[in-house]
């Protein structure tokens, strides 16, 4: 040791006992890394620092009362976001709510602040409500909600109006001064200030009334969201509170510079710390001088307990290079005794990360004059990386100037894995790496609270093992062993990585479900889609078990999460019921709790299902029902979907479109329907028939992206011509973005496509779209048809619809006709063609073709 520099040694005592001496508590204070955006006065960074601004302060008092340290990190807005989703930092000031945000962040319950965002302009500018933004430029801080609002706004109202995205919403006020923009969008608080500044003024365009949060990675540090919540509720329930003298600071008059507000407190405080530096100073001169003997007769000794405690000491200079490091830190870096003093990190080290930590720790010391307490992973020359509890102190010399680091490092290596051990065991199955039953009532106690605060349903799947025990016993439980990994990698491929699949038994697995859906039948089909997906897994295949097969099957009970949910072990309960009525029925499948449910979900199932495989088959058609004008001649004819089960017979339109609407088949039931229709009018015309055909159109279909190129596409390929088809909507359609089904009707329209208002007179009641999109039919709902002439207020509902069409030059046709007093009445008031049973039933198209063919030979004179 005899070679190392010893300039340091007067102070290495001193400096070692406040490395050392600290430790413990030190260890445990909470340090957070705060993200800061210049953005007053909400918040930014002082000259100091520190969190500042009406955030940045309650912040401040927040960690004073609790013990926690803030170290801060300058970022524009959008950088902010993206550290803290990175988890790169702890907290983030100043985050307005929205659902993504909160789903995706941590976020405390009680708002920090109340705001609302106001466009600012320059004096003179004419804007008085958000139309008048139509042609011109507005600043908005990109990334912000505001910026979300403004598209989201200018799309839907259809105006052409321009957001300049900028970094900091100064710069926007700046822009808007020099001409650059019209107007700038702004939070209350910052825009107050900016516009004095910047000579703009409010206008009465005030939007999105918000509330502002500290926001942290999700799951990171629950205990300190819970502490803010404490200290903003407590303080907001106080008129006299920090938080509200706070605000009042903030919105006194900012005429006043700080030294003339501030200016006394200030010198004192000063002259305070002036007096207690040049005290410290003094008496430690006293000290040093008391010490100086003393420190030199003990200076091997405290060499040889340097090197013997069980941690790495060493002391560099501001140049980063070592001054002092006992033999621990030598031997760590493979360094000869003595022959680290010169050198840097980077001399020893050439793992980059390593590099990399190290700088950063020591830097942030350097910058903060501060003691910090960090955790790093360092690899050495030779070796695997090790992981140290790292505590570095400033090193100052007589006159308080920083001089120098020390470093105390523990290796905690061997510690957080046994931790680790530890923490796996207690939550993680030993076999099958599963969670285990543990875990997984955590787990459904927390999905339960989630259902009772209105969030989406979730379900859990008891899953139990059909004749495992005979597996036990006749091939052994290795054998047993290898069929649970087996169905525990198998059931972890069938769910979503969201979802939790848990060992809770010797045979027994749960899976746990969020996310289903908002309401019951939803959810309940979502969750026998999986029921039935995870019991495929386990039975469709083979265990291969030491060259043999194994097979096995699982009853599956299944139950609901939802706000009523009482307990986990009512929800246990449950599915163990459901478990166990499946076993009474033969095993290898799956059983809701609920009864009702389970014939529901499986009727719809089936008919999903099957659904699917009969579109495009002869059991599922389109039959013709024909319409007929006042001359008896036939008009045109409506296709009406008829399925007939092979199994189950007859399946009610009622039931099966309802179902393909929700399941996506609508579209391919659609495609195949728009191709039948296509054969039907080219059939029709072999046979001299000209009148054109019906089709029904889901709201689904007629908005789909690609829809106008498919009609156009498969007219073309087909040659029919686009006047023979009319589409028929209901009135629901029209409860969507009126200017997008607009659009798309007129896109059609060029293509010849005619549009009828099917169950007119049933559904949306807002009138005026009659005039705004381009319709050729209105269709009476049976409904209204089926009591006339005989009840007064249908006569009168017709009769208006009636009087109405033939102002706007629309033609009419009446559903339902069945009489034939209902027949002559609605001829009578020129209505223009009827349909119904009394006319004609619905009947296959070759069923229709043949009753063509025979009335054209009778025209002929021919044979009937």
């Amino acid at each position: 040791m005899a070679s190392r520099d010893r300039t340091h040694r007067g102070i290495l005592l001193p400096a070692l006992a406040l490395c050392l001496g600290m430790h413990v508590p030190a260890a445990r204070a909470l340090t957070l890394e705060v993200g800061i955006y210049d953005q007053k006065p909400d918040v930014y960074i002082a000259r100091d620092g520190r969190p500042a601004g009406i955030l940045g302060e309650l912040l401040n008092e927040i960690a004073r009362q609790e013990g926690w340290k803030i170290r801060t990190q300058a970022c524009a807005w959008e950088e902010c976001m993206r550290l803290l989703a990175e988890g790169r930092i702890d907290l983030l000031p100043d985050v307005y709510y929205t659902l993504e945000r909160a789903e995706t962040f941590g976020l405390h319950h009680v708002p920090a602040l109340h705001s609302w965002s106001q466009v600012y302009a320059r004096p003179g500018q004419a804007l008085r409500s958000i139309q008048d933004l139509g042609g011109r430029s507005i600043a908005v801080l990109a990334g912000s909600t505001q910026q979300d609002y403004l598209k989201t706004t200018f799309s839907g109202l259809d105006i052409d109006a321009r957001a300049d995205a900028v970094q900091n919403l100064e710069s926007g006020f700046q822009r808007v001064q020099s001409g650059l923009s019209d107007a700038v969008a702004a939070d209350f608080y910052i825009g107050g200030m900016l516009a004095h500044t910047y000579q703009l003024v409010a206008t009465p365009i005030v939007f999105q009334p918000t509330q502002a949060y500290y926001a942290m990675p999700k799951g990171r540090h629950p205990e300190v969201l819970a502490a803010i919540d404490r200290h903003l509720s407590a303080w907001q329930a106080d008129p006299e509170s920090f938080y509200y003298r706070t605000l009042d600071g903030w919105r006194l008059p900012q005429s006043l510079s700080l030294l003339g507000r501030h200016g006394v407190w200030i010198i004192a405080g000063l002259s305070a710390l002036l007096a207690l530096t040049l005290a410290i100073t003094l008496l430690l001169r006293i000290q040093m001088s008391r010490q100086r003997q003393r420190l030199r007769r003990t200076e091997r000794r405290l060499d040889a307990i340097l090197d013997a405690i069980d941690a790495s000491v060493s002391i560099k200079d501001l140049d980063f290079r070592y001054t002092f490091a006992n033999r621990k830190h030598e031997e760590f870096l493979g360094v000869a005794e003595g022959r680290l003093i010169g050198l840097r990190d980077d001399d020893t080290l050439k793992d980059a990360d390593s590099l990399a930590s190290i700088h950063r720790n020591d830097q942030a010391v350097v910058d903060t004059r501060e003691r910090s307490v960090s955790q790093m992973t360092i690899r050495p020359p030779h070796g695997e990386p090790r992981t140290f509890l790292a505590i570095k102190a400033p090193m100052r010399g007589p006159d308080g100037a920083l001089e120098a680091i020390c470093t105390v490092s523990t290796d905690i290596t061997e510690r957080l894995r046994a931790e680790e051990t530890a923490h796996h065991l207690a939550v993680y199955d030993t076999l099958t790496g599963l969670p285990n039953r543990r875990t997984a009532l955590a787990h459904l106690a927390q999905m339960i609270e989630s259902a009772r605060q209105g969030r989406s349903i979730g379900a859990l799947l008891l899953i139990d093992l059909d004749g495992f025990k005979r597996i036990n016993d006749m091939q052994g439980h290795a054998t047993g062993d290898e069929v649970l990994c087996g169905i525990a990698d198998r059931l972890r491929t069938s769910v979503r990585d969201r979802d939790l699949v848990s060992r809770v038994s010797a045979d027994e697995f749960v899976v746990l479900l969020d996310g289903l859906g908002g309401n019951v039948n939803d959810a309940a089909r979502n969750a026998m889609h999986v029921g039935e997906k995870v019991r495929l897994a386990i039975c469709n295949s083979a265990f291969s078990i030491q060259s043999r097969p194994a097979y096995v099957t699982a009853s599956i009970g299944l139950t609901l999460i939802q706000a009523d949910s009482q307990t986990t072990d009512t929800v246990m309960r449950e599915a163990d019921m459901a478990t166990h009525r499946a076993k009474q029925h033969g095993g290898n499948q799956v059983t809701f709790y609920e009864e009702g449910l389970q014939s529901e979900v499986e009727q719809r199932l089936w008919l999903e299902q099957d659904l699917l495989q009969a579109i495009g088959t002869p059991v599922l058609t389109l039959h013709v029902q024909p319409q007929f004008g006042h001359d008896g001649r036939v008009t045109g004819g409506e296709l009406l979907a008829r399925w007939t089960h092979p199994t189950r017979g007859p399946v009610s339109p009622a039931l099966f479109i309802p179902i393909a609407e929700e399941t996506g088949l609508i579209s391919l039931l659609g495609a195949w329907s728009l191709q039948f229709a296509c054969d039907a009018l080219l059939a029709l015309r072999e046979l001299g028939e000209t009148y054109p055909l019906s089709l029904n159109v889901s709201p689904r279909q007629l908005m789909e992206a690609q829809f106008t190129e498919y009609v156009r596409d498969t007219l073309e390929s087909k040659g029919v011509p686009g006047n023979r088809l009319i589409f028929e909507i209901t009135e629901g359609v029209l409860i969507q973005d009126m200017q997008a089904v607009a659009r798309r009707m007129q896109a059609l329209s060029l293509l010849g496509i005619r549009f009828s208002i099917d169950d007119f007179g049933t559904g949306y009641s807002n009138l005026a779209y009659l005039k705004r999109l381009p319709l050729y039919e209105l269709k009476i709902d049976k409904s209204l048809v089926q009591d006339i002439p005989n009840d007064s207020d249908s006569i009168a509902i017709v009769q208006l619809i009636l009087a109405m069409a033939d102002q706007l030059n629309l033609r009419v046709v009446a559903e339902g006709v069945e009489t034939e007093a209902q027949s002559r009445f609605l001829f009578e008031h020129d209505c223009h063609a009827l349909q119904g049973y009394l006319l004609a039933r619905p009947m296959p198209l070759e069923a229709w073709l043949d009753v063509v063919r025979t009335r054209r030979r009778h025209e002929a004179g021919g044979p009937a």
